[in-house]
């Protein structure tokens, strides 16, 4: 199984070597300059640039991460599974290079209260100047929140790691730098960011049934809107109970999994939450016409539309069963929810506002993985160099074995739908105001959230919390710019 693994990624990387390596540009007159540029063949971007004679002599760098969901992170032993064996030769490869061990300590952390003793653990250690943790996992909503309080190292200043390289996320790093510092870093060192990625599921039975032609057609064309996805929506809702409402007892043509992904609808309507002004200070700003009428269509679609319907509980039980069109969900569900589903299904990415948006674009919920730096680290250097190298590593190894094979190939069921995979993760689109929501005294998310909800309309929620808003921003930016090591 392990060599079956190894060559299906093997193949995957080969057949991506053709973007690997690009001849630099001419940067001059001279002649005998042109002719040794020329020659000059830059590295491989997806390689890291650790020195080749790194060895940190079998010491240990330890790991703390939320217990529910350390397997997207490591594995303590190969079992067969194609994206598990892929990370546990990552991690085996990196230690045998750098000659060190990697240890991982868990604690519940995902849910509930556990989110806020888990954070207590990693302030109390770092308070006590107990150098247990070289890295912490937090959710990339709750990084901002816990970096104010001076106690993460600033990544910038790290000898090892570049945060511009494409094992990192595209843009978290100048997005989320403030005065020069970057607190926390999430990439390919992890699967978190890929699993927790929006998306929406359709179910082809009911599809091919109501002869609703090729979606998938439809998004290539850039006519998948929020008006296309109503208007197919209630072509397919039928009230079987007949009771003149639209419940878990009739065919739904649209269902919201839980509340937490109407935030998908930020990044791929392109709402704006805040802006960064001339002297890099980041600003909330939402009161524009076209975020307002985002949040009015959105509701327009989710509450007043026939055969749309808000879960609960949270669940894909409804849709497994063939009596859902369209729900939306993250890309982990296909392999945790959906294993045993009898009736195809088919993937696409959230809509555009309009067709008129340049392109498709999404995001990953809050909930996802980051990782920082505790103060106390011992070996700021050996922590850097083996995050670098896992990140490196993973890109080239156990995202291809998550994302090439076990998405696009055993969980596809066809080849428009892998490619519909490639389209929703080319459109990543990073917010500040919703990846810093947390710091804000209301957070913006539950602003637009609720707005869509229709607890208050827009404008008076912006008018009823925008003072607190701005006015926690300010005082944030300005903690965050008087942080010293």
């Amino acid at each position: 199984m392990k060599k079956t693994v190894i060559c299906l990624i093997m193949a995957v990387m080969l057949s991506c070597s053709a973007c690997g390596n690009v001849e630099s540009e001419n940067g001059g007159n001279d002649s005998s300059t042109e002719s040794t540029q020329a020659k000059v063949v830059t590295a491989d971007p997806s390689e890291d640039e650790l020195p080749d004679d790194l060895d940190f002599g079998g010491e240990t760098v330890t790991f703390f991460y939320r217990s529910e969901i350390a397997d997207e992170f490591y594995s303590e032993e190969a079992n067969g599974d194609i994206v598990n064996d892929a990370l546990y030769d990552s991690h085996r490869s990196v230690e045998e290079r750098l000659n060190f061990k990697i240890e991982v300590i868990t604690q519940p952390g995902q849910n509930g209260e556990d989110r806020n003793t888990y954070m207590n653990q990693i302030r109390s250690s770092v308070m006590a100047n107990d150098d247990v943790y070289d890295w912490v996992d937090l959710m990339v909503g709750n990084a901002p929140v816990m970096m104010q309080e001076g106690i993460f190292r600033n990544l910038s200043d790290n000898k090892y790691i570049n945060p511009d390289k494409p094992y990192y996320m595209d843009g978290l790093a100048e997005l989320c730098t403030i005065d020069g510092k970057l607190y926390f870093i999430s990439g390919d060192a992890s699967l978190g960011y890929l699993q927790d990625s929006f998306c929406i599921f359709f179910n082809k039975a009911i599809a091919e049934e109501y002869q609703l032609g090729s979606l998938y057609d439809i998004v290539e064309a850039g006519d998948w809107t929020l008006d296309k996805l109503m208007e197919l929506s209630q072509k397919v809702c039928k009230d079987i109970d007949g009771d003149g409402q639209y419940n878990d007892n009739d065919l739904l043509g649209f269902r919201i999994y839980d509340q937490n992904h109407i935030s998908g609808f930020i990044a791929s309507a392109e709402l704006d939450m805040c802006k960064m002004n001339a002297d890099g200070d980041w600003k909330f700003d939402m009161s524009t016409e076209r975020n307002a009428s985002i949040v009015e269509k959105l509701h327009r679609m989710i509450y007043e539309s026939d055969g749309s319907f808000m879960n609960h509980p949270s669940d894909c039980k409804k849709f497994a069963n063939d009596e859902v069109l369209f729900i939306t969900a993250q890309f982990d569900d296909a392999a945790v929810q959906l294993r045993e589903m009898k009736s195809d299904y088919g993937i696409l990415p959230y809509p555009k506002y309009s067709a008129e948006q340049e392109k498709y674009y999404s995001n990953a919920r809050t909930t996802h993985n980051s990782f920082s730096m505790p103060m106390t680290c011992g070996d700021p250097d050996m922590a850097g160099a083996v995050m670098e190298a896992l990140a490196a590593n993973n890109y080239k190894t156990v995202t291809p074995a998550y994302f090439e094979l076990a998405l696009k190939t055993k969980f596809a069921s066809d080849e428009e739908t892998a490619k519909m995979y490639d389209i929703i993760r080319g459109g990543m689109r990073l917010d500040f105001g919703f990846i810093f929501s947390n710091i804000m005294e209301n957070p913006v998310t539950n602003v637009f959230i609720n707005s869509v909800k229709g607890q208050g309309g827009f404008a008076s929620n912006l008018a009823a919390f925008n003072e607190k808003i701005v006015s926690s921003l300010e005082i944030y930016m300005e903690t965050v710019r008087s942080q010293t090591e």
